[in-house]
């Protein structure tokens, strides 16, 4: 333990004095994945879908806030299902106007777990979200929803694409919309999912800000088990099975999920429950009762100064100044008989 703590303290020390171009290079990372994924995913318009636009983008988010690689995700979207027909088009308009009121014009800084969740869903490894209600709030697994929306919207229209098609389909502008909607509604894959990972991610955060001590392992032990419990035995029951590919994904997100937890707890939360220390005092008015539980932590090195003391000493050091003046003459004489 003691040595990720001083890899950890080494990272931090390093991103302390580089952060300017590590938050660059991650913004720039975070984007190109989230544009590609997008463009591998829908690709209804060839033009739109050529990764070096992906690239450019990806440069200039690398300058930019966050919330901007949101904002060109959806526009990239949006570009995407014109492609397929302006009803498709217009309802993603329209739900994303939705999102924003309600939510991401208060909290801007959010939307990346938007685009967090979306991608890996698209990637089938929705099990690494779990890690990450570790560091949330339960009103942030609202954020989650909208990305598990925006996954099942691209797969409907994906799945749905003759018949949304306006180029293809025979279906008046009514109709497109209400298959739509009518899909997205009742696809019970997205449904399940949907539940499964909001629940899972809400009984992660209500443990984690329990009292119990380790409380972020057994929260994420209690929430991995909650997603396999609702995930498998739903699909079974509504009889929505996984091939084989689908079990790979899911191992893989796993595997993710205890990169990512083990990265969370040892490193970001950093616990040392066993130095936990019971407080209690009062005031005029109330009692307190604190729980304090310090965080692990590397002792600084202590550095050795070597102190010269002592007459022996003194005179060792006086000697060797004496000897050095001496080379000194003897070397400038030599200089000047030679000049001579």
């Amino acid at each position: 333990m003691r040595a990720f703590l001083r890899a950890g303290s080494a990272i931090k020390a390093f991103y302390e004095r580089y952060d300017r171009y590590i938050d660059g290079v991650v913004r720039f990372t975070y984007a190109l994945i989230v544009f590609l994924s997008v463009m591998y995913n829908t690709g209804y318009n060839t033009t739109l879908s050529n990764p070096f636009i992906a690239v450019a983008l990806a440069l200039v988010c690398a300058f930019l806030p966050v919330y901007v690689v949101t904002i060109f995700a959806c526009v990239l979207l949006i570009a995407q299902f014109v492609s397929v027909s302006m009803e498709v088009a217009a309802v993603f308009l329209v739900v994303l106007i939705l999102i924003l009121l309600l939510y991401f014009v208060f909290r801007a800084q959010d939307s990346w777990i938007m685009m967090v969740t979306m991608v890996l869903c698209l990637s089938g490894l929705s099990p690494a979200l779990l890690p990450l209600a570790l560091l949330f709030t339960p009103i942030e697994i609202i954020v989650v929803v909208f990305g598990i929306f925006s996954y099942g919207f691209i797969s409907v229209v994906t799945k749905d694409l003759t018949s949304l098609a306006s180029a293809t389909s025979r279906l008046t502008t009514g109709g497109r919309i209400n298959l739509l909607l009518t899909d997205i509604v009742s696809d019970e894959k997205l449904l399940l999912l949907l539940i499964a990972v909001a629940s899972s991610m809400l009984l992660v955060t209500v443990i984690r800000r329990s009292k119990m001590d380790d409380s972020a392992l057994i929260a994420i032990v209690a929430g991995d088990f909650l997603f396999l419990v609702v995930y498998l035995l739903g699909g079974y029951f509504l009889g929505i099975g996984l091939d084989a590919s689908g079990y790979i994904r899911l191992g893989v997100g796993f595997v993710l999920n205890a990169i990512l937890a083990f990265i969370i707890i040892v490193f970001v939360l950093a616990m040392d429950y066993k130095h936990t220390e019971n407080v209690q005092f009062e005031d005029d008015d109330y009692y307190y009762y604190v729980k304090a539980i310090p965080k692990n932590k590397v002792a600084a090195p202590d550095r050795k100064v070597k102190s010269i003391t002592g007459k022996g000493a003194l005179e060792n050091l006086t000697k060797t100044g004496e000897a050095k003046k001496e080379a000194a003459q003897e070397m400038t004489g030599k200089e000047e008989e030679h000049a001579g």
